[in-house]
């Protein structure tokens, strides 16, 4: 049984079990998590909520002073990281463990007082059983219309609570169980962007529901992930549940596959930035300038550009279009977080150039996908020719990964307009010592600037 195999797994993870580069990763991955979710509420994109938040209490939203109880933080931060587009995530399944594992952990540990070993171990298990079950369900899910992470989110968040919380085997297992009834989303969701996160948020949140239902002492169903759970979002034939079993669950325990994600270097969704990655090498190297630009050809895979909202109508979807991130590239040669703003999508500069972009599929990539997940940037100039680029995958995947200076980088610059420069930096040296620290520390770290600054005024 699938559950019961995942529930075995969970139970015994350590982080002295662990590979060091798995460990290692985990460490980058909650600290690229945290400059996420900081960006989004810094952003405001977590307000929406503010209609179904009922509970004060003491645990962290993150850059905010006051706390929520753990399972509305949890809700909260994870809707804040994932309404950037910031977050990991792994082409082989479509989706973002970070945002549904990482606030769905930090808020129960800092809830618990738990250490920052226990984090790193209850990571490692969420990751696991996103990662696994994924690659099992993946692309047939999103070809018939879910999202991928709202599906997975439920049974990874709930795996890492209840390895958190140190429950047994057969507990893990029934957590497992009762969460692959939790978790859905669409992606015609997309289309609606300002409040899709919800449907991560609520699958981070249903982890810790089913979590604690198990503690209590309740069973879920031993064969749902087989008879319900890949058949349903799988597409898998009832017949085949014992050899996709066996595969989801070969090197489990040994073979940690956290180093199939990608890192982001770029906002916005992950099929702008291939494309993005094409044009920017074009700028960098010196061979064309906006002015130059006549024409814009831009290919992706069918998967990509089925996603895409183009033209974008507002910041929200502006994450989305490929042609306005491509737009930003060539005018303004980067595409933060920041620059997806209504004001920045009625720029004339960038309207411009996005009049001049055209995003088409190329079939050829689609051969290609998941296995690479490419793009290529054809520019034809005004005064004649044309430059074409390609890459085979976007920076941060396995092939093409950022340093962890540039992880690093990229975390100062989203966390600092929350915490101010050296909250940012205390929090990035305290995520590198989470071995060694509590989630209580992280947890004082992520006050806003003021806040942090009265702080220490005060001490």
């Amino acid at each position: 049984m699938l559950a019961d195999r995942f529930g075995r797994f969970a139970a015994m993870v350590t982080v002295a079990s662990l590979p060091r580069d798995a460990a290692a990763a985990i460490r980058l991955r909650v600290l690229d998590t945290l400059g996420a979710g900081l960006a989004g509420v810094h952003l405001g994109h977590h307000r929406v909520l503010a209609p179904i938040l009922e509970s004060r209490g003491g645990v962290r939203v993150w850059g905010e002073q006051d706390g929520r109880s753990p399972r509305e933080a949890a809700l909260v931060n994870s809707f804040a990281t994932h309404s950037t587009y910031l977050e990991d995530g792994s082409r082989y399944t479509g989706g973002h463990p970070s945002s549904v594992v990482i606030p769905a952990v930090l808020a129960d540990a800092e809830a618990r007082g738990s250490s920052g070993a226990e984090i790193i171990a209850a990571v490692a298990v969420g990751y696991e059983v996103f990662l696994r079950l994924g690659r099992a369900i993946y692309p047939a899910c999103v070809q018939r219309g879910f999202q991928s992470t709202a599906v997975l989110g439920s049974v990874s968040a709930a795996a890492a609570i209840a390895r958190l919380r140190g429950l047994s085997a057969a507990a893990c297992a029934h957590a497992i169980s009762i969460a692959a009834n939790l978790g859905i989303g669409f992606k015609e969701a997309l289309k609606s962007s300002t409040i899709q996160p919800i449907q991560v948020a609520r699958a981070c949140e249903a982890g810790m529901v089913a979590a604690a239902l198990a503690e209590a002492g309740h069973a879920g169903a031993p064969l749902v992930l087989e008879k319900g759970f890949l058949p349903g979002f799988g597409d898998h034939p009832e017949a085949d549940a014992a050899d996709i079993a066996a595969s989801v669950v070969e090197g489990l325990g040994v073979d940690y596959r956290i180093a199939e994600t990608y890192l982001k270097r770029h906002a916005g969704c992950r099929g702008n930035h291939a494309p993005l990655d094409a044009a920017l090498e074009l700028v960098a190297a010196g061979r064309l300038g906006a002015d130059d630009v006549k024409q814009v050809r831009v290919a992706v895979d069918s998967v990509t550009r089925a996603a895409a909202i183009e033209p974008p109508t507002n910041a929200e979807a502006a994450q989305f279009s490929i042609g306005f991130s491509v737009a930003l590239a060539l005018v303004e040669g980067e595409a933060s977080i920041f620059q997806y703003t209504d004001a920045k999508l009625q720029d004339p500069a960038v309207r411009s150039m996005m009049a001049r972009c055209e995003v088409l599929v190329d079939p050829a990539l689609d051969e290609r996908y998941p296995n690479e997940r490419g793009a290529w940037v054809e520019v034809e100039w005004v005064s004649g020719g044309k430059v074409r680029h390609a890459v085979a995958n976007a920076r941060g995947e396995p092939e093409w990964p950022l340093s962890q200076a540039e992880v690093e980088r990229k975390f100062m610059a989203l966390a600092s307009p929350r915490l101010g420069a050296g909250g940012a930096a205390s929090l990035r040296d305290a995520v590198a010592r989470l071995d060694d620290i509590d989630a209580r520390i992280v947890a004082g770290l992520l006050a806003p600037h003021d806040a942090t600054k009265n702080q220490q005024e005060t001490t």
